[in-house]
């Protein structure tokens, strides 16, 4: 019944008619059922209506009780239970009352007309069975449950080699559970399992993990395996844009305890790097900003391999495409998207923050990015002051020009897209508004005019 009602409730405009012509028949069966039952109980209440009706008019005491059948009715509302309401049940129970009074007041005017026997009100267990038969039951019961204990509770053993490895992703189901069991030999019947899983309530419960299954375990403890998560949880990591290496890195040990410091090691190795076909010099740029699905204590070769899939899935042909045909790599493409992933956040400024670097780029200025000279500063995040545009490395683009050597950060998908196909202008400059976006300009008189406005809109912070 609660298998119908979570249907009902959570998945009924999902199913076909079919589906739900078969859960409108099991409902009326049910009702049906009940009838019988609910007849069967009338019966016996108006047989003991019947007695009542004797004894009153042995006492010479009247067929109405106004008193009692108050109590009755503050009795029967104190039993009220959803859906059905105080009022509805009052009216049922004055129905019945009113059918006890007419066969009592029947029986007052026409004498005893209703044969009632002891069997009619209670049948006791000894009369259901004889002892003969009592036994061939219990033996049969007896050997049900010991046919149950065997399938379900003693160990099932496998041939191969202890443990054996199982991998249950996630939305997989009990079915193609079952048949990755049975062809690993783990277990002997795919349908004794399912019925084990059904009797534990388990089809809804078990866990998306790696798991090393031991030899012997029965149908039942296979199940709480599997219901435990004793194994490899599959975990959620998210990679928000313009996360660095070290932020991946720290994000892998804390969600799925893979080594930090073996991450970023093979992160950087040019071997591995070659093996993904990355032309940088790690792997910053190309771990697309989205949520991945990883194991616990997965391998980092795996972990990376498959934080580097959403990337390579997105990067399709015609991306590339687009990219040789504005004249660019896609390392150079992915090095301008991760420039403007670090300048702004807004979305509809990336195209135009894009066009402006691929001018200063066309007319052989330096791109002069201050995110490059805070990735220089390793993490030393802050307001720049003139020290800072003097540091020696080759990501200052303040010294020198054209695109530093590799991306800064992980850029979206809209900052790449930025970056491919960016908004054609004449501006060279751009400086902060104070409201989230930029004033741009074309020449730099202008724009040390609005570098002047952000700076007294600066100093009204400070007052």
């Amino acid at each position: 019944m609660e298998n119908l009602i979570n249907k009902i409730e959570n998945e009924l405009n999902s199913l076909s008619k079919e589906e739900r012509e078969e859960i409108l028949k099991k409902l009326r069966d049910g009702i049906d059922d009940i009838d019988k039952q609910l007849v069967k109980l009338l019966v016996k209440r108006t047989l003991h209506s019947v007695l009542i009706g004797r004894v009153k008019q042995s006492m010479n005491l009247a067929t109405y009780n106004p008193k009692r059948e108050k109590e009755i009715s503050q009795r029967i509302s104190s039993l009220t239970e959803e859906p059905l309401t105080k009022e509805a049940l009052l009216r049922i129970y004055e129905r019945i009352l009113d059918e006890s009074r007419a066969i009592q007041r029947e029986e007052l005017d026409k004498g005893k007309i209703f044969k009632i026997s002891g069997k009619k009100i209670k049948k006791g267990f000894n009369k259901l069975l004889s002892k003969k038969e009592f036994f061939i039951v219990a033996f049969f019961f007896l050997i049900i449950l010991g046919v149950l204990y065997s399938t379900f509770f003693t160990p099932n053993y496998y041939k191969s080699t202890s443990p054996i490895k199982v991998e249950l992703k996630l939305g997989e189901t009990l079915s193609e559970l079952s048949n990755d069991l049975y062809s690993k030999g783990i277990i002997p019947s795919k349908t004794n399992f399912k019925i084990a899983a059904f009797i534990y309530g388990a089809e809804k419960k078990i866990k998306a993990a790696r798991y090393s299954i031991p030899n012997g375990l029965s149908y039942l403890d296979l199940l709480d395996y599997f219901m435990k998560g004793k194994g490899d949880l599959l975990k959620l990591v998210t990679i928000i844009p313009g996360s660095t290496l070290e932020y991946v890195a720290s994000t892998l040990q804390h969600d799925t305890f893979i080594d930090s410091a073996e991450v970023l090691s093979l992160s950087r190795n040019r071997f591995f790097l070659d093996s993904l076909g990355i032309n940088s010099p790690s792997m910053l740029g190309y771990i697309l900003p989205r949520h991945y699905f990883i194991y616990e204590r997965s391998s980092v070769d795996e972990a990376l391999r498959i934080l580097y899939s959403g990337f390579h899935k997105f990067m399709s042909d015609s991306l590339k495409q687009r990219a040789k045909k504005n004249g660019y790599t896609i390392p150079q493409i992915i090095t301008v998207a991760s420039i403007v992933e670090g300048e702004t956040n807004k979305k509809s400024e990336m195209p135009i923050i894009a066009g402006v670097y691929y001018n200063r780029l066309k007319q052989g200025m330096k791109l002069q990015a201050d995110p490059t000279i805070e990735f220089a500063k390793k993490g030393k995040w802050g307001r720049l002051n003139f020290n800072d545009l003097q540091i020696k490395s080759p990501y200052n683009t303040y010294k020198h020009s054209g695109l530093p050597p590799g991306p800064i950060n992980n850029p979206d998908k809209a900052a790449i897209l930025a970056a491919l196909f960016p908004n054609k202008n004449n501006y060279l400059y751009f400086v902060a508004n104070g409201n989230g976006g930029h004033h741009f300009s074309t020449n730099f008189q202008e724009h040390l005019q609005n570098a002047n406005k952000y700076r007294k809109w600066l100093d009204t912070l400070k007052k």
